[in-house]
């Protein structure tokens, strides 16, 4: 699944490939119990069209079986995955890489590829598309907390938790000597919850840091910096319905408009006008101003 992360990072630079990330995970469960919960599923597919990338728990027919005559209840989201119920006693887990999560009231908009479509009991339906990677997997509820996706939970951008001590203690707990960058620190190790490289570009930009920058040469005014950086970063495209590049449940586009992207690149910073730049770096493209980011 590593192999196949890296290879997501390597598209998204081409605006090709979507990818969830906590705010679109939070956007989408919201509106999948909005819409959803309580709906009759009366048929269940794993897919009409293989994929490499595809991650699923169990075999088609193994779906369909227990896909049938469950209800869908309350989606969760965790980090940059979410849970929707399915009573009695399962759940289905999407996101963390490029799926494309969408509801039809009508078959007229259903996708010509999907790994997974589920029909309800209205003649409404749920369609899953990976592009790049992506997981569709089943799982018992009580098996959820100790899930890769799903659990153990973790300290979000948005929760209360997320406090500047919280942030420097992870600073902290990187040894001297350590060769990992800010980037890999965000976004791998130990990671921010539910932040990828899409909301990275902002983050780094806003706390003035190189993504390829050491950590360990990072001052604690600039540890400060990333904790601001991420809260107002996350916060802003949270209550914007996510990225205007990525799509929610019902196939429209969120409204944060990110500072720095493919778009951006060779055009004036919105700071000192020094044009931005582009770099490969990590499996992946960072974006950074070469004068603001030194």
């Amino acid at each position: 699944m590593a192999q196949a992360a890296a290879r997501s990072r390597r598209c998204a630079h081409k605006g090709v490939v979507p990818v969830i990330e906590l705010p679109e995970a939070l956007t989408i469960a919201r509106q999948m119990t909005a819409e959803l919960q309580g709906k009759r599923i009366v048929s269940g597919l794993r897919g009409n069209a293989p994929h490499k990338f595809a991650f699923y728990s169990g075999e088609p027919e193994e779906y369909a079986r227990l896909l049938k005559d469950r209800t869908m209840g309350v989606a969760t989201a965790y980090g940059s995955c979410l849970a929707a119920a399915l009573e009695p006693g399962y759940a289905l887990v999407l996101g963390g890489g490029g799926e494309r999560i969408l509801y039809h009231p009508t078959k007229e908009t259903l996708p010509r590829r999907h790994q997974l479509l589920l029909q309800f009991e209205d003649d409404s339906y749920l369609s899953v598309s990976v592009q790049g990677w992506g997981s569709v997997q089943l799982v018992p509820q009580d098996q959820l907390a100790t899930h890769s996706h799903a659990g153990p939970r973790r300290v979000s951008p948005l929760d209360d938790e997320f406090t500047r001590a919280y942030v420097q203690h992870l600073f902290a707990e990187v040894p001297p000597g350590d060769p990992r960058s800010i980037k890999y620190f965000v976004i791998s190790k130990p990671g921010i919850w539910g932040v990828g490289n899409g909301y990275l570009q902002d983050i780094l930009f806003r706390a003035k840091l190189h993504p390829r920058r050491r950590v360990v040469e990072i001052s604690t005014k600039e540890q400060r910096a990333v904790h601001q950086a991420v809260k107002a970063t996350i916060t802003q495209a949270a209550k914007a319905n996510g990225r205007d590049t990525e799509r929610d449940l019902h196939n429209q586009p969120g409204r944060y408009v990110r500072i720095l992207d493919s778009r951006v690149v060779g055009q004036p910073c919105p700071e000192c006008a020094t044009p931005i730049e582009r770099i490969s770096y990590l499996g992946g493209a960072s974006y950074f101003c070469p004068h603001c980011q030194k």
